[in-house]
């Protein structure tokens, strides 16, 4: 190219004019706020997807830490349908301790979202550690033992004239009295005791309100209350509301019928602790609730 050519190219005016720009600045504006849009949704959608996982991995250790405290305590009360309280053995216990003491779980808060604490003793108070939070709901726990069944009240033992009317060792003689439903369903009630103080002739009559649609009752009793070694077994299927136990523990050829207990008799439904922990992060919407439900068979505290 020549010189004269190079120099009228340097010195044209010709460009891009304003509308031309314009037109330019406009796409690069739907472009980089299309490219916003996506990142700050991409950002939104992470942080949520952390908070739930988050959620969900609380959620299941706190579920897994109630089902090793229920299923190891040696006593169970469900305070209400948002508080547990249970008693742990020493060897449940982490650090091992050298005594049994309570720990109450709970959902505390007064209105959602709720969290899931752990507090060393009965009440849901004092030194306590947080297990999970963002729960939907406060109504978490279920017992089939609580109030659903009839409630026995053991009178004191009637003298008797001879063993025939009667007879007991010396102790502690508990019962438990279940409803039986349709369909063979039992519903248990509060387990009561009573005390002898030198084994004579006696009986313990055993009493209870009615439940509504129980076709039979099953009384089971001789536990003396400090060994589930042999536990309560049933002594009989009756239609009414009163039992007599004859006893007969000692001698029992002597009593009429002759009553024994033993390990082959049927023993009563252990108790199951229902759980039920709703989680929701976005408690506005409802778009992240899961559930995670349980049932738990007591082991060791079932028929107490």
């Amino acid at each position: 190219m020549s010189g004269p050519a190079i120099h009228r190219r340097f010195a044209g005016e010709r460009g891009v004019t304003l509308s031309e720009m314009m037109v330019v600045l406009v796409i690069l504006g739907i472009v980089l706020a299309g490219m916003t849009t996506l990142f700050v949704s991409a950002s939104k959608s992470h942080v949520d997807q952390s908070n739930r996982v988050e959620a969900q991995q609380n959620a299941r250790l706190a579920l897994d830490g109630l089902r090793r405290e229920i299923r190891c305590a040696s006593a169970v009360t469900v305070n209400s349908a948002s508080s547990l309280t249970v008693t742990l053995p020493g060897y449940c216990q982490k650090p091992v301790a050298a005594s049994e003491a309570p720990f109450t779980w709970c959902a505390a808060g007064a209105s959602p979202p709720y969290a899931l604490w752990r507090y060393a003793g009965s009440a849901c108070s004092g030194t306590g550690m947080r297990k999970a939070k963002s729960l939907a709901s406060n109504t978490i726990f279920t017992y089939n033992r609580a109030t659903a069944g009839p409630v026995q009240m053991p009178a004191s033992p009637a003298p008797g004239a001879s063993v025939t009317n009667g007879y007991f060792k010396p102790g502690t003689y508990s019962y438990d009295v279940t409803a039986v439903v349709a369909g063979g369903v039992e519903i248990s009630g509060a387990i009561k005791s009573v005390s002898i103080a030198s084994g004579s002739p006696n009986q313990i009559t055993v009493s209870w309100g009615s439940y509504p649609g129980a076709v039979s009752y099953n009384v089971y009793g001789r536990d003396d209350g400090s060994t589930t070694a042999e536990g309560l077994r049933r002594l009989a299927s009756v239609s009414t509301t009163f039992y007599t136990d004859l006893g007969c523990a000692v001698p029992a050829d002597g009593c009429t019928p002759p009553v024994v207990v033993s390990s082959s008799m049927a023993s009563p439904p252990l108790g199951t602790v229902g759980i039920l922990l709703a989680f929701d992060v976005t408690t506005a919407d409802a778009r992240q609730r899961f559930s995670l439900r349980d049932d738990i068979t007591l082991r060791n505290s079932g028929r107490r």
